[in-house]
């Protein structure tokens, strides 16, 4: 008997472990199907048996019988994975129906409730009206190859006088399902892992368990063991990812435990992965009721950076300092001032819209223009009172034919040129030069107007004139006069915004921000302070230097850093109608090739820019509660299977999960953040690092 029976699991290796090798987990016979889908016919005790067969469960099929895998054909050399979709009808309904309406019509006024376990009925009866159908999607075939399992994502063949025996996967079977991952893929992510930096694949994460329903009474009840699943924290690394979900269905949880989960996989082969979260809510930088007191900031305090538009304690200034970075302090103003009744104003508007963006340096004309330019922006952020560090100075390009003339309209000596004709004079003397500049210009003006002279000493080295219309707007909106001497709002027009300027950031906060990825730190961007413009100013920059960064150094021949990006409730941030040159979608379409990982959660799929959903491997969805949304969902993978379940079950951390190396989506009940679990656990990470 003992012989029997490892004769039979060695003829059928694998494959009987997942319908778990007994007859108990039987529940009924496939008696019609189709490439894509199949019917079950089965019986309500056979359910009863195996805790019930909720609504998008897991089924197998097979032709072999588990006790007797020694005579198995090749053709039976298969099991085929099902999931329940919802009943199929059979021919005989009608007659059923109509049986189980005449039992209750003959029903006793009040004798409700029969006494005997058959409900009143004779066995015959009974029996025959157990007996129901389940229409199930065919997922893919399971066979061995080479002596390994692989799973096919269809089906090769079926044949018309089916013999399949179908079963519940449960324990351990249920669980080789759920996390199986073809070899060819377990091959790329090793090759992938090491060209990383790893010195292996990383170990798999557990993410939570098996959750078919949100009834979880019997199916997750005391005698059914809850069956893990698992991810690989190598799935994310140059990957999209998506978690969808409404506010407070457990996508915050879920993005922590992605964070954590890479960084405790890159500090045990210590590699250098950066990440960094862009925090609409503050919930990553600050600890809530609902992580036990902690938060990722705490639970890695050793490598965790948290910023914030405002000055706080334990926190970095991600404010621009308005003098340093020019070109983003004018754009930042630029929406900042949008709504302003006065921005209509000629000189006021030209300024807000001109950028400031520094020109390539070989257009040298070019490059000197702007150079004048930001030197009038820096007197203008100082006449609306933006605090300037102490003793700066303001330098740019000017001839000395210019110096002379505005010379001789301020009645002052012309100021000393730094050398290769250039000027560098303290910011309240440089306000007055270019005050007086203004006034040159407009004397010069009106000459000319007048007299019809030409103006000859007040021109660039190329013999154009040196104030040129844009930087006449500028010096309008400094002297807070038009080109006529008519009283203009000026500067006036972003004084409101003087909280947005840091005085005290010496570097600029992006060159920072990289430098913290490169050594693999985790970096939180709280954008809960300030108004909407602020932060969507403050993402995009940052976002588009980190992408500028990673390939300059691919273009260079060098390795890019591993970094991931997290962007919650993304929709604030990335628009569908954005162009596909602009940097979210690049980040999302390109962003792989230089090892830029890109993470977003959203409880609105369809307001994310197309091009972004479609090129997302890894996806977490818990509860949407619309139409609209599940229908922008129904488009991928085989989430429509769960349309009615993400609408209607609300319960916290319910997902239904597709990673990179699962082929089908996995309902899952993900596991709460836990930051004393992952405290210790770093602790013993650093504790085994130091004793190797």
């Amino acid at each position: 008997m003992m012989s029997t029976t490892l004769n039979s699991k060695v003829a059928g290796g694998p494959l009987l472990g997942l319908i778990g090798g007994s007859a108990n987990d039987h529940v009924g016979y496939v008696y019609s199907m189709s490439f894509n889908e199949a019917c079950v016919l089965t019986n309500d005790k056979w359910k009863e048996r195996v805790a019930g067969i909720p609504h998008n469960s897991f089924l197998v099929a097979a032709a072999f019988d588990p006790t007797n895998m020694s005579n198995i054909s090749e053709f039976d050399r298969e099991v085929v994975l099902l999931r329940v979709l919802g009943p199929a009808a059979l021919p005989s309904d009608t007659d059923l129906l109509k049986t189980r309406i005449e039992h209750n019509q003959r029903r006793v006024e009040g004798e409700q409730f029969a006494k005997d376990k058959l409900d009143g009925m004779d066995p015959l009866t009974h029996a025959e009206l157990q007996f129901g159908a389940l229409r199930c999607r065919i997922l893919g075939t399971f066979y061995v190859d080479d002596k390994e399992m692989r799973l096919g994502s269809d089906l090769e063949n079926y044949f018309c006088s089916t013999r399949l025996r179908v079963f519940k996967p449960r324990g351990q079977a249920l669980e080789t399902i759920v996390n199986h991952i073809n070899p060819e893929i377990r091959r790329k992510s090793i090759a992938e892992a090491e060209a990383a930096g790893f010195k292996k694949t990383p170990s798999p994460i557990r993410i939570g368990t098996v959750r078919y329903t949100s009834t979880a009474r019997l199916h997750r009840g005391p005698t059914e063991p809850l069956v893990k699943v698992m991810i690989q924290p190598s799935d994310f690394l140059g990957r999209r990812t998506a978690v969808l979900g409404m506010t407070r269905t457990g996508k915050s949880n879920t993005v922590k435990t992605a964070v954590a989960s890479v960084h405790l996989a890159a500090l045990r082969d210590d590699v250098k992965v950066g990440q960094i979260i862009f925090d609409l809510n503050g919930e990553y930088a600050n600890a809530n009721h609902q992580d036990d007191g902690s938060s990722i900031a705490e639970v890695f305090a050793q490598d965790c950076v948290r910023y914030r538009a405002i000055n706080t304690q334990g926190f970095e200034d991600l404010r621009t300092n308005f003098y340093l970075e020019c070109g983003d302090a004018l754009n930042l103003l630029s929406r900042l001032t949008k709504d302003d009744a006065y921005r209509n104003q000629t000189d006021l508007e030209q300024f807000l819209d001109s950028g400031l963006e520094e020109p390539d340096v070989t257009d040298q004309s070019n490059h000197k223009r702007w150079e004048v330019r930001k030197a009038v922006f820096q007197c203008i952020l100082r006449a609306a009172g933006f605090k300037p560090a102490p003793n700066l100075t303001v330098r740019f390009p000017v001839n000395q034919a210019v110096l002379t003339a505005v010379a001789a309209v301020a009645g002052t000596p012309s100021p000393i040129p730094a050398g290769k004709g250039y000027v560098s004079l303290p910011i309240d003397a440089a306000s007055a030069w270019f005050e007086a500049v203004r006034q040159e210009n407009y004397n010069l003006r009106r000459l000319q107007k007048d007299n019809g002279q030409a103006i000859t000493g007040f021109t660039s080295s190329s013999g154009k004139p040196w104030v040129n219309p844009m930087l006449e707007s500028y010096l309008n909106v400094l002297a807070r006069e038009n080109q006529t001497g008519t009283p203009i709002r000026g500067f006036r027009a972003i004084v409101p915004y003087i909280e947005y300027h840091s005085p005290i950031r010496q570097a600029d906060v992006i060159v920072e921000i990289i430098g913290h990825l490169v050594k693999g730190k985790i970096v939180i961007l709280d954008l809960s302070a300030g108004p909407d413009q602020v932060r969507t100013v403050l993402s995009e920059r940052i976002a588009r230097h980190i992408f500028k960064h990673s390939f300059a150094e691919l273009n260079a021949g060098k390795k890019p850093q591993n970094m991931v990006i997290y962007v919650e409730e993304a929709h604030n941030l990335i628009g569908k109608k954005d162009d596909l040159t602009s940097t979210w979608p690049r980040i999302a379409k390109e962003g792989a090739k230089a090892r830029i990982s890109f993470v977003y959660a959203t409880q609105e799929p369809s307001s994310i820019h197309p091009n972004i959903l479609s090129n997302t491997e890894n996806w977490f969805v818990t509860h949407l509660n619309n139409e609209d949304e599940l229908r922008a969902l129904g488009k991928f993978y085989d989430f429509s299977d769960f349309h009615d379940s993400l609408k209607s079950a609300q319960d916290v951390g319910f997902a239904r999960i597709k990673t990179l190396s699962s082929p089908f989506v996995v309902p899952t009940q993900i596991e709460r953040f836990t930051p004393a679990e992952l405290k210790k656990e770093v602790a013993a990470i650093a504790a085994g690092n130091s004793q190797g």
